[in-house]
This record gives structure tokens, sequence and C-alpha cells, in this order.
């Protein structure tokens, strides 16, 4: 069953009688996804009516947290700490602890307070881990078998046990719970019955600390295409497992941070953000952009003497500046992405340094060429046509210079390169290519009059 506007229309009404049977039924057909934008649809009455029946059917859990971050956090404010309390006892320890940690801290303390002294501790328990990091995903339930059961023990325990949980890999532990290795399916039905897992176990694993920041197992998962990856303590004792499933979310909310960053907004700026919040939140970056902007225009009225002889340059200034910023945000674009995704590990900074400048040099070199021709075709000044073709030469290899460079940099001063590398190399570039350009054009005029009064 999916959500659409009659079933919406049904829903609304059936909320009016709270808990009865018909609205039980219906919710309980919908999938997750269409319960979390049902909450779209509803004023505040409606939502505290549909929070109860999805706990009376055990999803409450499920429809909250396929919410944004942002719209969860509002939701929550608006429940009474008996309905917070009720979702989060459904749910598991590292979701419970997950949705605690978006209510202030008075609320937090009350709603701890009310579960019982063993489900206290484990949602404290994920609350010590810090924000982000491995120990707020990780799955604490994990199948394992001890290193010294013999294969075909382990077979039988494997296809009973198949049956209750999920299992991602056959992780095996001694009797401290130290994760010893990790043994394929196919390796352990083909081996001989009494051979011990600890003999078939491959044991250089890839592992990752509670502490270990989510970003990095990100990383991690999708380099070496892991469905799981477990998480130890410094004794190397298993304690849980962050699966791919998690994982693919953190994902999305890189990816959704690197966008949001390359046009100087927060991620969590949305279409449902309040209007308020989204002004608070673009405003000083167009502050910014104006005083760079300014910037910009200052190193343009130094030359007025130069544009008020060759007005020309007015109408022309804007091409260098547009494809030097263009050539700039395509190299700044590739090296982020590298660095985002590790393929630096195919070559060295240095080789892709010069491999972009020398890209560069023959970008420039062919639309100087052609810009010039076109100038001097059009307005029939060589001067004009000389200058412009130079300065997008130096232009094009300043713009890949400070693109890959740049975020580099930014990189090894622990900034992050998407937020900030954006607005300095677009800026540098256009004082760059306006100083050149208007630059080289004042030389002309001191320098090679003859070409200004005969065009020759």
């Amino acid at each position: 069953m999916r959500l659409n506007p009659t079933n919406i229309s049904i829903i609304r009404r059936l909320l009016v009688g709270r808990n009865n049977r018909p609205l039980k039924s219906i919710l309980s057909r919908l999938a997750a996804p269409d319960l979390a934008a049902l909450f779209s649809h509803l004023n505040n009455v409606e939502i505290r009516n549909l929070i109860d029946a999805l706990i009376s059917i055990d999803r409450s859990h499920e429809a909250l947290l396929d919410l944004p971050d942002s719209r969860l956090e509002e939701l929550l404010g608006r429940l009474d700490d008996a309905q917070v309390q009720a979702i989060i006892a459904q749910c598991p320890e590292s979701d419970g602890a997950f949705l605690l940690a978006l209510v202030d801290d008075y609320r937090k303390h009350s709603i701890l307070e009310s579960f019982s002294r063993q489900k206290r501790t484990k949602l404290e328990h994920y609350l010590n881990y810090p924000e982000d990091s491995a120990g707020r995903l990780m799955i604490e339930k994990v199948f394992t078998l001890p290193a010294d059961l013999p294969a075909g023990e382990a077979i039988d325990i494997l296809r009973m046990r198949s049956r209750e949980e999920s299992i991602y890999y056959i992780y095996c532990v001694d009797k401290d719970d130290r994760l010893i290795g990790v043994v394929s399916l196919r390796s352990l039905v083909t081996a001989a019955p009494e051979k011990h897992l600890r003999e078939l176990a491959r044991k250089d694993i890839i592992s990752v600390t509670p502490e270990t920041p989510e970003d990095e197992v990100a990383n991690l998962v999708s380099k070496y295409d892991f469905i799981a990856l477990p998480v130890v303590d410094k004794s190397h004792r298993l304690l849980g497992l962050v699966t791919v499933d998690d994982i693919v979310d953190v994902i999305q909310e890189q990816a959704t941070a690197k966008i949001y960053a390359t046009a100087g907004l927060q991620e969590d700026d949305r279409v449902y953000t309040p209007s308020a919040k989204s002004f608070k939140n673009r405003i000083p970056w167009m502050f910014l952009n104006l005083i760079l902007a300014a910037i910009a225009s200052s190193v343009v009225s130094l030359f007025e003497q130069t544009m008020a002889q060759l007005i020309i340059l007015a109408s022309v200034k804007n091409i260098v500046a547009a494809t030097g910023g263009n050539t700039a945000i395509q190299t700044l674009t590739v090296v982020n992405r590298g660095l985002a995704t590790d393929d630096f590990q195919f070559i060295t900074i240095r080789k892709a340094l010069l491999k972009e400048i020398f890209v560069g040099v023959q970008i420039g070199i062919i639309l100087g060429i052609t810009a010039g021709s076109l100038i001097y075709l059009w307005k029939q000044d060589l001067l004009v046509a000389i200058v412009i073709c130079i300065s997008m030469i130096l232009n094009s290899i300043v713009a890949t210079g400070l693109g890959a460079i740049t975020p580099i940099v930014l990189k090894k001063l622990n900034f992050d390169p998407a937020v900030s590398s954006g607005v300095l190399v677009t800026i540098c570039t256009d004082i760059f290519g306006f100083f050149s350009f208007l630059g080289i054009a004042s030389l002309g005029l001191k320098y090679l009059p003859q070409i200004v009064t005969t065009g020759l």
C-alpha cells in the first residue's frame, strides 16, 4: 500500500477516533518512508494522535527515523515526555540514543530516569560516544562463533540462527570476545567438519573503534565494498557492527553537505526550513560575497584611465573573469572529489598539480587565440585582441593552479575544502583576471601606442 491523496484523507478522518482498528490496519500496511511523509499533511493534534496510533502498533520509531533531522527535532519538541519515552522504549538502543540526542538536556535526563536501570545504562553507553562516530551508528547484536568451534557444528548453528537474525559475516571470537577473524561461507562449507574455525578464519580484518568518525567509516565501507564493519575496543573485543544501511545515510549526508557548501549554504537549509532560519543561514554568505565583489571592483577602479582610453575594454573584460572562474571551478571540483574519495593514493600531489596546470595552459591557449581572433574580427582592434589572448592564457594557468592547490592546502590545515575553497578560488581568480587584463592593456597603451592608432 502506498500513500496517496485518498488514503491521506481517510487517515485524517480516522485520526479523530484515535486508536481504532481501521486506522491501525492502514498504518500497518504503509512503508516507513510513507509514514514519515504523512506528517507533513497533518496538524499538531493529528500528529499527536498519529504518534499514539503508531506506538500502539510498534511502528513509531520506524516512521520518525525516516524524517530529516531538523524535522524530527521539531516534532520531538511537540511531543510530551511520555510519548517520547514510549517511542524510545520500542526501538534499539542505538536509535533510542539518536532520538534522545535531539531533545534538550533537561528532558533527556527526565526521559532517561523513566527507564529501567538496564535500559538506561545501555542508552547512556551510546550517548557517551562522540557525536557522528561509529559508536553511535553500531548495532550491538552481532552474530559470532567461538574460534575453537569445529566447522561441522558451526554450520548447524548458522543454519538455525539464520532464521532469527541477519547475518552479515561469520565473525570468530575467543572466550573473552576478542575478534580473531572472519570466516567466509565458502571456506566453511568446504572445510572438513572437524576443522576449527580458527584455522579457517582470515585474520587481517579491517575494523574501527567506537570513536572513529562516521565519515571515515563511510570511506572504508565504500572503498572495500563491505556490507558491515566490526567495531572493536582497545583490547580488540568485538563491541558491535556498523552496517551498510547506516553508511548509505552518512554518504548521502556528506554529498548533500558538499553540494550545499559550494553554494555557501548550511546543510539544514531545505525547502521545508522556516523562512527566518533560511534567511539567517544565507545572509552571512551574501555579505561575504558583497565584500569580495567590492574587492574585485576596487581592482578594476585602478585602471579607470585605461578603460577611458579604450572604452571597448569595459564590454569584454568579463570574458576573462568568466572563463577563468569556470576553469577554476572545474579544477576545484576534480581535486575536491579526489580528496573525498582518496584518489590521491593513485597519484602524487605534485603530479596532480602539474597535470591540472598543463590542462590549464592548453585551455588558455585555445580559448585565448579563439577569443582574440573573434574580438579582432568584431571590433577591428588589434591591441584588445592581443590583450585578451595573453590575459586568458595567464588567467587559465592561475585558475587551474589555484583550483588545484587551494583545497589541498586547506585539507592540510584541517579545514573542510568543500566549504572554504570555492569562495577563495573564485574571488582570487576574478581579481587576477581583472588585474592581468587591464594591466596588460595599460602596458600596451604605454609601449605600443601605434597599435592603438593604426590597428596594425
